[in-house]
């Protein structure tokens, strides 16, 4: 006889919180170790700090409410249902199931608005107790550090306008100073993380290289055309240095992406020995909600590099030169000088080379092109 349970665990966020303020509940199944991997399970997750255990009374209210059966616990309509009742984005469901002598976990990912499977996952048990709780600590793990993945991307919204692009106090390739003008277009809020690369580089059938317990770290050492690649398969693309200069300076001329302020520990990451988790909240976010512009890590553009490009670039919307042999970088990074974090300072690299100071963020025009 196959010995079988199945359990959820149900990614919500409080009404009025942000999206990295989830939190967790599980609903098990009778079966052999169901309350041996769920106490794993439990205690996996309240040793990390990226969810909250959502009470299980309040679970088994709701699933009271709605009549669930655990023999449906798998039916899309059900699952809709309770992530409708308890307010939830996202059902992630772990299966339990016999592979000849031995247990593996399978979990899938349901998106209660859309109804529709976005991930799923495998891994093996092993047979005895010792070798289930490792393989059931280890997919928790694993679902920790992937569970930004399983939110929306989100984007900032940057209004189409005008700027003074460069800058008279910096160094000769911001020179001169001229008008740009820009049209609406999103950006990534957070720069891209380790782990979301990762998924990026398996998809591609390619090595995985992140360390689960750095995965929000940001994606660093990867190349500029791995980078445009990655957001072209959101369907997006790296911003222009135009774009990212403006959504670092506004229409105001902001010298820094938070203002005129000079950097401090607090606005940004510079200065130091690592970079910061992409979602780290420091005070030196741009006012349109913009993090990390400044410092942390610096970032990919779009353009070639041309320290003199400033003296016939477009007035509206510059995509660059047309050649080159570096790519731009923008923004500064961790292990840089306060200076370099200025929203005008350029900067390049070579574009088949990734460096450990050097990630990205994508970029997409906004439905609203005017």
């Amino acid at each position: 006889m196959i010995a079988r349970y199945v359990f959820a665990l149900i990614v919500c966020s409080p009404i009025g919180a942000q999206a990295d303020a989830s939190s967790i509940a599980i609903i098990a199944d009778k079966g052999l170790y169901a309350d041996f991997v769920q106490t794993v399970v439990e205690e996996t997750i309240q040793a990390s700090d990226r969810f909250t255990l959502v009470e299980r009374e309040r679970v088994e209210n709701v699933l009271e409410e709605v009549s669930f059966q655990q023999s449906g616990i798998t039916d899309q309509n059900s699952s809709v249902e309770i992530g409708h009742h308890l307010n939830v984005k996202m059902l992630l469901f772990l299966q339990t199931h016999r592979v000849g002598t031995e247990y593996q976990l399978t979990l899938k990912a349901v998106d209660v608005e859309t109804n529709q499977v976005i991930r799923v996952d495998s891994h093996p048990l092993g047979a005895n107790a010792e070798s289930i709780r490792a393989g059931a600590a280890l997919l928790t793990r694993r679902l920790i550090a992937r569970a930004d993945l399983l939110q929306p991307i989100d984007m900032v919204h940057i209004p189409s306008g005008q700027f003074a692009m460069g800058s008279v106090e910096g160094l000769e390739d911001e020179r001169p100073v001229h008008t740009v003008h820009i049209k609406s277009f999103k950006i990534d809020r957070y720069e891209v993380s380790q782990i979301a690369l990762e998924d990026w580089l398996v998809r591609q059938g390619r090595k995985a290289r992140a360390d689960i317990g750095n995965a929000s770290l940001p994606a660093t050492h990867v190349s500029w055309q791995d980078a445009s690649a990655f957001c072209a398969t959101r369907g997006a693309r790296l911003p222009t240095e135009a774009e990212w200069e403006y959504a670092a300076r506004g229409s105001n001329q902001r010298a820094f992406p938070w203002g005129d302020h000079s950097p401090s520990p607090t606005r940004a990451r510079f200065a130091e020995r690592t970079p910061l988790p992409v979602q780290t909240k420091l005070e030196g976010a741009t006012p349109e909600g913009v993090e990390h512009l400044g410092g942390n890590i610096a970032e990919w553009v779009q353009d070639w590099w041309d320290p003199t490009y400033y003296s016939t670039s477009p007035t509206h919307n510059p995509q660059g030169p047309n050649t080159g042999d570096f790519r731009v970088v923008r923004g500064g990074s961790w292990n840089q000088p306060a200076y370099e974090l200025r929203s005008s300072a350029r900067s390049y690299h070579n574009p088949l080379k990734g460096a450990g100071h050097i990630g990205f963020r994508c970029a997409q025009a906004a439905a609203d092109t005017d």
